[in-house]
């Protein structure tokens, strides 16, 4: 809908509006089609003035042609979207270019929804703008479709950058949610001893947030509650209320003042998902619509179920790192309040003093101990290592440190660490050496807690890159939009300043852009085509079909652009090859301010493999989609040539046989012989031609004036093929056999067709004795499965395949007539039916051939 706005005599007319004026005489078909359509259809005299609205208009907006008049329309549009289509409307007005614009449209039940408007002028036959021709098309669903993977992705960023204040970020959150996904949006999170607290609630007025706050304060959640946030984080089921009714707030409201309150905040429709991680439920996220007038459907509940995931992979990451940092913490605390094993040797590393902490932490006394009796504790596999790295820093006089397990005093062996530092006298001389055996199982506890965190959160990352990169692969659209959803993942869960995507080009050796994300990205347009054979790193990857990794590129000779590498901070590059059975299909690029991880690198490669797999999945699927429009568009051809052809030689023939028979009826046995054989080869030839033309007219038409498939009797088919036949059974003496034939799902004109065809092979190749012709029916599976059997001459394997083929006859037409196109009619109708067909026999002993057709399916259940 273009908004009518009005304007001073000097500037553009007014926009049009809905009105109640007839349309213009001598366009009733214009005024049917627009009455018939479902878009709101306007149109305008050249000047702008509206002259004409749709009767959708009126039920769309729920406004009379009375109230529509004038300036009426503004109570059906968005006031902040009136500026901005008058300025276009002008615009267009003034060029008689066609207009265009997106704006709200308020529905006559109160709910604004996004809609099109589209304008074109109509022209005279000098080229003057007669009339303006509008149409507004809803577009909601559109516009909420990108607004939520914009949603996704803008959440996706926030949460993976996210500090660990996870209580702000998930605050933070709940304020990207509104008004896009929902008028309120909450996030609850949940403790180990039960308890939960709300972290974060949005609405677009603040007021209104502080009046929530306040209510669930006077009115906490409680545990035993059948529905609610509560409920949902003890069961783990998400939670749909498509629409609230009042007498569910009555039920679960607890006084009449609570009821009040809940009440005034109008609400209408209800999302409550579960936050899931490792197992278990951490938090709810809710989600409320309520002055929108808006209701939540199960598609939602999907979109808010992606959201409530990502807020929860990165609540318990946080709280990972956390419990990771206070167990570091506690360990340090340990090691400093333990007791070490403190000893002291002699300048040759020979143990001479007493050590009571060693012997309390060995069990050693101290005869086992002195000397080198201290070897006998370390664990005989590092013995051996331990010795020696001891009396090589003793000779050397350098500080020692190795670590090794040692026997406990209840004979269990723990990792260590041991240093020692020689002690000099002022003269230089070594005096001795001081050495501490701290026991460090706790700390490799640490370590491998740290390790196993990490791993998780890394596994979480790649699957997370996995999911993401999997879902941009599996949308519509073309391969540069799929390829720059998977950069935009990459940038989002591998941490990278910037990630680029190349399609190799094989024509002409080149590797040309088709994704690039991150917020230090460069402009598409560089380096938007890169050589394969060029200097840069991106070139090597693709030359030579192998990963590329470099840590520090400040010195890299390979660099295309040092500029913006220095203005991006960027210090490392990772390229990965995407290769499909060793050809190369292209190459990506990420660009990090730090060197990417192990982990990373094997994400990046396994990543790498899924995109060039769906590059050359997609491709595929577009050249065989383009081959199939090819092939059938080349049926569809050769089908319209063939009926044409068949057409337009029946004239001719039928004038060549009229004259032929013409001269074979006055000047038989007035010529010599020669002449009425010549006569009778032309008649035959003519006869046989016409005969060919109408058996190929036939084959034609099989797939294009075929009937819708329907029950029908299959022995009433045969009865009526045996019917047309006739003339040929009496001629034969033939003998035609059946039993009861069930009914199928068929075009009972083509099946008739088909016994005529299967019947008469057997009447004309019978042999010397009178034709004998078997019909039977027996099911297989959810087909039937028909045999005509004979007794004529048979057919030998080597030609089974080849008597279905078109013009394929495997006699002479003088020994048996024909046109060689009968059963290649019978293959194309059992085929368009979704059958087979086939033939058994041999030579002198008969022949039977089989084809199914569909059963008819049974009555559906009341």
């Amino acid at each position: 809908m273009t908004p009518p706005l009005r304007s001073p005599p000097d500037a553009a007319p007014e926009l049009p509006g809905p009105g109640s004026l007839p349309v213009p005489s001598g366009v009733d078909a214009l005024q049917l089609l627009a009455e018939s359509i479902p878009q709101l259809i306007w149109v305008t005299r050249a000047d702008g003035h509206h002259e004409y609205y749709n009767a959708r208009w009126y039920a769309y907006t729920g406004l009379t042609p009375e109230q529509s008049r004038g300036d009426g329309w503004r109570r059906a549009f968005h006031p902040d979207d009136l500026e901005e289509a008058g300025r276009r409307w002008a615009e267009s007005l003034r060029t008689g270019e066609p207009y265009e614009v997106e704006y709200r449209c308020r529905r006559h039940d109160g709910v604004w929804r996004w809609h099109l408007g589209r304008a074109h002028p109509v022209r005279d036959d000098a080229g003057r703008i007669v009339q303006w021709f509008g149409t507004c098309t809803d577009i909601e669903e559109q516009k909420r479709a990108a607004d939520t993977m914009r949603l996704l992705a803008e959440a996706s960023a926030l949460l993976s950058s996210a500090s660990l204040d996870y209580e702000a970020t998930l605050a933070a959150l709940t304020r990207l949610v509104v008004p896009l996904l929902a008028d309120w949006c909450a996030i609850e999170i949940a403790y180990e001893d039960g308890s939960t607290r709300q972290v974060g609630v949005a609405h677009v007025d603040p007021d209104k947030v502080r009046f929530g706050e306040e209510l669930r304060v006077r009115y906490p959640p409680r545990h035993g509650d059948a529905m609610g946030v509560l409920a949902v984080i003890r069961t783990g089921e998400p939670m749909l209320l498509t629409d609230i009714p009042d007498a569910l707030l009555v039920a679960s409201t607890r006084d009449a003042e609570h009821l009040r309150l809940v009440r005034e905040l109008g609400l209408r429709s209800a999302m409550v998902l579960p936050l899931p991680a490792r197992g278990r439920t951490i938090g709810a996220l809710s989600l409320f619509h309520a002055e929108s007038g808006r209701r939540f459907s199960q598609a939602d509940v999907l979109l808010a179920s992606q959201l409530a995931e990502r807020a929860a992979v990165a609540l318990d990451n946080a709280r990972l790192i956390k419990d990771a940092r206070r167990v570091e913490e506690r360990f340090r605390s340990l090691v400093t309040a333990s007791t070490q094993a403190v000893w002291v040797t002699r300048p040759d590393g020979d143990i001479e003093e007493d050590s009571p902490s060693w012997r309390a932490f060995t069990g050693q006394t101290y005869a086992e101990w002195r000397g080198h009796g201290w070897l006998s504790a370390v664990h005989p596999e590092d013995r051996d290592a331990a010795a020696r790295a001891w009396f090589a820093a003793v000779e050397q006089r350098r500080p020692y440190e190795t670590e090794y397990r040692l026997r406990r005093p209840d004979g269990r062996y723990t990792p260590t660490r041991v240093r020692a530092v020689p002690v000099f006298n002022p003269n230089g001389a070594l005096r001795e050496w001081v050495g501490t055996t701290t026991d460090i199982s706790a700390q490799r506890q640490v370590e491998e807690s740290a390790r196993r965190l990490e791993r998780e959160a890394a596994a979480r990352r790649l699957e997370a890159l996995r999911a993401e990169v999997s879902l941009a692969l599996a949308r519509e659209g073309r391969i540069p939009d799929i390829l720059q959803g998977c950069a935009s993942a990459l940038v989002t869960h591998l941490g990278a300043q910037t990630a680029r995507l190349w399609l190799y080009a094989r024509e002409t050796h080149t590797l040309e852009l088709a994704g690039n994300a991150g917020p230090t990205a460069p402009p598409r347009d560089k380096w938007v085509r890169i050589r394969v054979e060029g200097p840069s790193m991106v070139s090597e990857v693709a030359r030579l079909r192998a990963q590329l990794r470099v840590d520090d590129l400040s010195g890299d000779a390979r660099v295309l652009d040092r500029a913006w590498l220095e203005e991006a901070g960027i210090r490392s590059f990772a390229g990965m090859p995407l290769m499909v059975r060793g050809q190369l299909v292209g190459v990506l690029g990420v660009y990090g301010l730090s060197p990417l991880g192990e982990e990373a690198v094997a994400a990046l490669a396994a990543v790498s493999d899924a995109i060039a797999q769906g590059v050359e999945r997609r491709r595929a699927e577009e050249a065989l989609q383009q081959r199939a429009q090819e092939l059938a568009r080349s049926n569809e051809e050769l089908q319209q040539f063939a009926y044409v052809a068949s057409h337009d030689l029946q004239e001719p023939l039928r004038m060549v046989a009229s004259y032929t028979q013409l001269l074979g009826r006055r000047y038989k046995g007035k010529l010599d012989a020669d002449a009425d054989a010549f006569i009778h080869y032309a008649v035959d030839g003519v006869n046989r031609m016409q005969r060919l033309i109408q058996d190929l007219l036939a084959y034609s038409r099989v797939g294009t004036r075929g009937r819708d498939l329907r029950s029908c009797d299959a022995g009433r088919a045969l009865e009526r093929a045996m019917a047309n036949l006739r003339a040929a059974i009496d001629e034969t003496r033939a003998t035609v056999e059946h039993g009861p034939l069930p009914a199928v799902l068929a075009d009972e004109t083509q099946l008739t067709l088909l016994f005529q065809n299967l019947v008469g092979n057997a009447l004309k190749f019978h042999g010397s004795a009178p034709p004998r012709v078997q019909v039977s029916a027996e099911p297989e599976g959810d087909q039937v499965r028909f045999t005509v059997r004979d007794w004529g001459i048979g057919i030998a394997p080597e030609y089974f395949e080849r008597i279905f083929v078109i013009f394929q006859r495997l006699h002479g037409k003088e020994e048996y007539p024909g046109t060689g196109i009968g059963l290649a009619i019978c293959k194309k109708i059992v085929e368009r039916h979704g059958g087979r067909i086939g033939v058994e026999s041999r030579p002198g002993e008969g022949t039977a051939f089989w084809f199914t057709l569909p059963t008819v399916p049974p009555p559906p259940e009341a």
